[in-house]
């Protein structure tokens, strides 16, 4: 409150100081039609001297008052703003942080980049978080609806790398392995452990 009574002490002050620039003109006019009319020993080179001096005086004066008028008036825009309360501060920190918490939460699920994101939609729809949303039924649903992709993308590509499957082999035929790998050693010990069951 002091700073405005201040911004306003100085407004005034420049309002009176732009009301004396005024007035100082009005004279100097009058002075100028006395000078006219008094002043015969001047030439009106003189007068026109003059007269560019005073202007400039008073040019100088209004700058320096506008100017003084703008800095007053934006240091009491500047007074009016209030600054930023620490409890709003601590508030958009401690939102930040959760965010943060909230995405390693997500992180650390086993799930597709496509079902994070439908869950996480469906946790900030409901105002839950991200631990909350994977106790709900919406989140067994995924879930479940992933698992149930999973296994039919496995039976279409003929299932799992390394996964176990039924070889046929033959004692004419005996199958060629790489036996610089640890798969083609492990094939070679399934081949000769069925050539020793026959």
């Amino acid at each position: 409150m002091i700073e405005n009574e201040d911004s306003k002490n100085a407004q005034d002050e420049l309002i009176d100081d732009s009301q004396t620039i005024d007035e100082e003109v009005e004279e100097t006019q009058t002075n100028q039609v006395d000078d006219d009319t008094t002043a015969e020993g001047e030439t009106p080179e003189e007068k026109i001297v003059k007269l560019e001096e005073t202007n400039k005086k008073l040019f100088a004066r209004a700058k320096k008052a506008e100017t003084e008028l703008k800095v007053s008036k934006k240091e009491s825009s500047d007074v009016s703003k209030p600054a930023p309360k620490e409890d709003d501060l601590i508030k958009v920190v401690d939102q930040r942080v959760r965010e943060q918490l909230e995405e390693k939460e997500l992180d650390s699920i086993d799930l597709s980049d496509e079902t994070k994101k439908s869950l996480k939609a469906y946790a900030k729809a409901e105002g839950l978080t991200i631990k909350k949303a994977t106790e709900s039924k919406y989140f067994s649903f995924l879930k479940q609806e992933e698992e149930a992709a999973k296994k039919v993308e496995e039976a279409s590509i003929g299932g799992k790398r390394g996964a176990p499957t039924r070889k046929e082999f033959s004692l004419s035929n005996p199958p060629k392995y790489d036996m610089s790998t640890e798969e083609g050693r492990q094939s070679w010990k399934e081949y000769t452990d069925w050539r020793k069951s026959q």
